[in-house]
């Protein structure tokens, strides 16, 4: 009981020094998804063009046998042919286990359906547990044409080092402070909907998707 506390209030203490902006936040995620795109594994452009919603996101592993994970990023939603503006979202996971060490890892998941953009935005907390997530299909991929396509795709790039045992997989909280910042008083189904100014500098992001 006192593990699960404990793996329960580590990354949610992590979440707390979340505080980038949201033109910081953009930032990042441009370069996390040219991170991508320059890589020898880059993300098909037809899991950006039938996606309904993406997360992007960049978070800091660090443990010593009890690991936390914190990050920030943001989500945008299809709103017709275009993105709608980010809103801000944070990160948190927990681990166990022998480890030490930290790593940066930097994550897009791409939400594939309606029902799961819903599920994402519903009750402001999303889990991905990484045991039953789909990672996303390469370019090259024989299976990444025809076929059901699963309800969301994440992508993940590591770097440092790290080692342990992952428990409960990754939770995602919308940011009120920093939407609040951005946008005023408008609600976060406003501005997914595209009923708000964009930030500056979101057309680039949000070209760089296209």
């Amino acid at each position: 009981m006192k593990l699960t506390r404990l793996l329960l209030i580590v990354p949610f203490l992590a979440l707390a020094a979340c505080n980038a902006t949201i033109g910081e936040r953009m930032g990042t995620s441009l370069a996390v998804v040219r991170g991508f795109q320059s890589s020898d594994h880059r993300i098909p452009s037809t899991v950006f063009a039938n996606a309904k919603g993406v997360a992007i996101l960049r978070e800091t592993n660090a443990a010593l046998v009890v690991g936390a994970s914190g990050g920030e990023g943001v989500f945008m939603k299809r709103a017709g042919l275009e993105w709608s503006a980010p809103i801000a979202i944070n990160t948190a996971g927990a681990s166990v286990g022998l480890q030490a060490g930290g790593q940066r890892r930097d994550i897009v998941i791409f939400l594939n359906t309606d029902a799961e953009v819903a599920n994402f935005l519903d009750d402001g907390v999303y889990a991905l547990a990484e045991a039953s997530a789909v990672a996303g299909p390469a370019k090259t991929d024989p299976k990444n044409a025809g076929g059901p396509v699963p309800a969301s795709y994440y992508y993940i790039r590591n770097e440092g080092l790290f080692g342990g045992l992952l428990v409960g997989g990754v939770y995602f909280t919308v940011d009120k402070k920093v939407n609040r910042e951005a946008y005023g008083e408008a609600s976060v189904g406003d501005i997914l909907a595209g009923k708000t100014a964009k930030p500056q500098g979101a057309t680039i992001l949000t070209q760089s998707l296209d």
